[in-house]
């Protein structure tokens, strides 16, 4: 059972993600299956020709979520003490996102939900990602301004639930693109 499991996690991010492999050319470059402190965690290490991803786990509870990061084309897939910080050249994807947008992510307790919503976060914002890191040079200038750009203007997951709960209630489109546009107050 525990030979399958890199198999099983693999197939779990394929399921989610399946567009970092048809539509964004992600292959496979990495993986272990011994990482954490117990070496019950893995890795697992996708590039294309732009950037890296890594998802990553310590433990095998199902109540620990994947890691998810995008790092730089020169990042170690492992980098020193384990650590996927910036002065290693990787990001939370999430917390990139973030930057990217505005737009605050929700985590998820549940491995299957997090990869899900995580999912479909990234693919509304998944070519600004790719954008920040085709140039390296210019990368450090460019999140600069990212971060700046929605400084004063960041859409938090309270707001998004509230906003999602008011437009329920008046029968209206609720889902979470409609929200967003709400907040922002972007008119269809």
């Amino acid at each position: 059972m525990e030979e399958a499991r890199l198999d099983n996690e693999l197939e779990r991010i394929h399921k989610q993600m399946s567009f970092l492999w048809t539509t964004y050319d992600c292959h496979l470059k990495f993986f272990t299956r011994a990482y954490g402190m117990y070496d019950r965690g893995f890795i697992i290490g996708l590039e294309n020709k732009v950037c890296k991803f890594v998802f990553e786990r310590e433990t095998n509870s199902p109540r620990e979520t994947i890691g998810h990061y995008v790092g730089k084309k020169d990042a170690p897939f492992v980098p020193p003490q384990h650590n996927y910080w910036d002065d290693y050249g990787w990001y939370s994807l999430p917390s990139l996102i973030y930057w990217l947008s505005g737009v605050e992510y929700e985590y998820e307790k549940d491995v299957d939900k997090d990869l899900e919503n995580l999912s479909q976060y990234l693919k509304r914002h998944i070519d600004k990602v790719l954008e920040l890191f085709q140039h390296p040079a210019e990368f450090d200038s460019k999140l600069e301004y990212y971060r700046n750009l929605y400084k004063d203007k960041q859409i938090t997951v309270d707001q998004i639930r509230a906003e999602r709960a008011r437009l329920k209630a008046l029968g209206q489109d609720w889902s979470l693109e409609t929200a967003i546009a709400s907040l922002r107050g972007d008119r269809k």
